[in-house]
């Protein structure tokens, strides 16, 4: 699955998590962290709540965040997912169908850059796994054959492949479970917090009034920042190619893959931030604008309502779309 490159929280007070537990200092916000999605989910909320009310909180967003791990994780017994791709057909319930349904919308948006089917590409590079290799040409070609989003379709609420292929949703469903927590947060009238979901950062209303800053990653780097932004109600995510790779030979093999040519992505972008009020658009989309390279990626980017970008280039040059302005290293909308 695709794992987010980490992004810096730059707020003038520090997270303090336990392991799905609670902790709150005098003058500190709560805060609470668990593992989930294979990486550290830690929400930090600043209202000035009851401990007992938190707690509640906590129980609750946790709860659906396992609740959608079990659903949408690829390699859970059980999981639409593991059943999806096991019998390529599926009943599947209106969330399933919801977020299949975004993944094709993102894939038509980006002319395929972006598709949940290249699954079967991933599983031959194994890249996020101790079992990578480099396949061979021939292999790669056949594997190619199962990858094309246009083959899920439904009729009611089965699902089917009918090229046969699989789907991975890492490059998506992070993103869509943050907008359903958002929405859950919200429902218990939460105003002021921060969702962090193994790097896709959301925050919802603002900090004492003023927005939140997010610190975007220098790629390559050991822990400096490139920028951050001011964000509030929205979310920031980056997808890169410095965090989760394979080295061989001196070249870096990224996990970030293709689905055009089922070869890692070898283009002059090191990472892609979305900001966007929408999670799910931003996760989706900053993997396919990385596919898409630079120039090709801006322009859509530019062209896409709701979302802003900040892209890398593979000299740690930063190009933001035309909503965003730059001073320094700080960078606000328009």
């Amino acid at each position: 699955m695709k794992r987010l490159i980490s992004l810096i929280l730059v707020v003038s007070v520090l997270i303090t998590c336990t392991s799905c537990g609670v902790k709150k200092d005098e003058n500190k916000p709560y805060s609470a962290s668990f593992k989930c999605f294979d990486t550290i989910v830690s929400l930090k909320v600043l209202d000035n709540i009851r401990s007992k009310d938190f707690e509640e909180v906590r129980k609750v967003f946790m709860s659906r965040c396992n609740q959608y791990d079990d659903k949408f994780s690829k390699t859970r017994f059980g999981s639409f997912v593991k059943k999806l791709n096991k019998n390529k057909f599926f009943s599947a319930d209106k969330e399933c169908i919801e977020i299949l349904k975004d993944s094709i919308k993102y894939s038509n948006l980006t002319d395929g850059n972006f598709d949940i089917t290249v699954s079967p590409i991933v599983d031959l590079w194994g890249i996020d796994t101790s079992h990578f290799k480099i396949p061979n040409k021939l292999k790669i070609k056949k594997y190619l054959n199962l990858v094309d989003y246009k083959q899920i379709h439904f009729d009611n609420n089965t699902v089917h492949l009918t090229k046969a292929g699989s789907i991975d949703l890492g490059a998506i469903a992070k993103g869509n479970v943050t907008d359903k927590m958002v929405e859950l947060l919200k429902y218990m009238k939460v105003k002021s917090a921060i969702i962090d979901m193994g790097g896709n950062i959301y925050a919802i209303g603002s900090k004492d009034g003023k927005p939140f800053n997010v610190g975007i990653h220098k790629p390559f780097s050991n822990g400096e920042l490139s920028a951050t932004v001011k964000i509030k109600d929205s979310a920031v995510i980056t997808a890169g190619i410095d965090k989760r790779y394979k080295k061989r030979n001196g070249k870096i093999y990224p996990h970030i893959i293709d689905p055009k040519t089922g070869y890692p992505i070898d283009n002059d972008l090191n990472s892609v931030t979305v900001i966007s009020k929408n999670a799910t658009a931003a996760d989706a989309l900053s993997t396919g604008f990385m596919v898409m390279r630079l120039e090709k990626g801006l322009k859509l980017a530019n062209k896409t309502k709701e979302i802003e970008a900040v892209f890398i280039d593979k000299d740690n040059k930063l190009h933001l779309t035309d909503g965003l302005k730059q001073d320094g290293k700080n960078i606000t909308l328009k």
